[in-house]
């Protein structure tokens, strides 16, 4: 990724928040591991479930870059899908459970 790569800002699900701007090709990458991450259908995945297959699959992605922090994207992911409304959670309770939307 280079200095000047283009940047877009993710979002977060709480508007009182906003969420962190990253390299385009970074967000690709991790969108597309987090799509074949998360099911479709219920139950879903748990929170840490996503998050340990994210930090598994993330460094192998082709285009990824090794240095970054494979939980880090996987959070700031999952938090701008659910703003999209492109994830959602299934239940309240712990533990948090994810499908696509």
């Amino acid at each position: 990724m280079s200095a000047t790569a283009e940047r877009i800002q993710l979002r977060n699900p709480d508007p009182t928040k906003t969420g962190p701007r990253i390299a385009r090709d970074v967000y690709g990458v991790a969108y597309r591991v987090a799509c074949a991450v998360v099911p479709a259908k219920a139950p879903g995945i748990t929170l840490n479930d996503y998050l340990d297959k994210m930090a598994a699959r993330l460094p192998k992605a082709k285009g990824w870059d090794r240095s970054l922090s494979a939980n880090w994207y996987a959070m700031a992911i999952k938090l701008d899908m659910e703003a999209r409304r492109e994830l959602k959670r299934v239940n309240d309770k712990p533990p948090q459970r994810l499908v696509r939307a």
